[in-house]
């Protein structure tokens, strides 16, 4: 697989915008509904565990006065430290469930069975420091720069700077799970693939990120499942660039958290 990836890194690739977009649409059809609980599920936790953590750090009689005191609090030193280190753990918790969408996607793409277990999968097993590590590293810099741009009065840059990380950043984890790569190797091939075909690539995203959106015309819940096109989008991408390989008996044992 390593040898197929440098040599598109080396050759360049063709990257067909519509098969990549039929493809991504096939794959959200089969995928948007368990995906989607799969959201819900998340979601529900995560914002558990968001109220519980601000009833600990501010406290309840504190919560009608934290908007108005967030905008002061942005240009402090301590504020700055405390969302990298939030951006930091939240990376960690949210990065392998990433991954286990895109697995989603693999077992879409396979007509094997879809199940909700497959989205925690990249919690244990060969991959997840890979995802983690990888992961930290692109948020650290994106909300690093972010934050340095917003201190400066350039905020509109560093929303720019958010994007371009983020577009080229695109193949980060395909390249962990699906490609074998280490967190290194995956951020920069994912570079030097999305620098060969920068503008279809961009374009494709700008559609899954348009086609995510339109869950919010039904009265906002309807993002949850309509949510699972970016991962669609991403997944068809990886596979039309490099593809993805059948995974033999013997991959799976040693991908299994029982592996020496």
């Amino acid at each position: 697989m390593s040898y197929k990836i440098n040599e598109k890194i080396e050759k360049g690739y063709s990257l067909d915008l519509g098969k990549v977009i039929d493809d991504s649409f096939e794959i959200f059809k089969k995928t948007f509904l368990i995906s989607g609980l799969g959201y819900l599920l998340v979601g529900i936790v995560m914002a558990v565990l968001y109220f519980f953590l601000f009833i600990v750090v501010f406290g309840v009689a504190d919560m009608a006065n934290f908007v108005v005191e967030l905008e002061v609090m942005k240009t402090t030193s301590a504020y700055i430290v405390g969302m990298l280190g939030f951006t930091v753990v939240y990376t960690a918790l949210i990065a392998p469930l990433n991954a286990g969408f895109l697995k989603l996607c693999y077992l879409a793409k396979k007509n094997q069975t879809l199940e909700i277990g497959a989205i925690f999968e990249y919690y244990k097993g060969k991959y997840a420091k890979d995802i983690i590590v990888g992961s930290i590293i692109i948020s650290f810099a994106t909300v690093g720069l972010s934050t340095l741009f917003e201190l400066v009065g350039l905020s509109f840059l560093g929303f720019i700077v958010q994007i371009i990380l983020s577009w080229f950043t695109i193949l980060f984890l395909p390249l962990v799970i699906f490609g074998n790569q280490n967190f290194g190797e995956a951020i920069e091939k994912s570079v030097k693939l999305v620098v060969k075909q920068p503008f279809h690539i961009l374009a494709a995203l700008v559609i899954a990120f348009i086609g995510a959106l339109l869950g919010f015309i039904a009265l906002c819940i309807g993002i949850l499942f309509t949510i699972p096109y970016w991962p669609a989008m991403t997944f068809a991408l990886y596979d039309n660039i490099i593809g993805v390989e059948e995974k033999s008996i013997i991959d799976e044992i040693g991908t299994s958290e029982f592996k020496l």
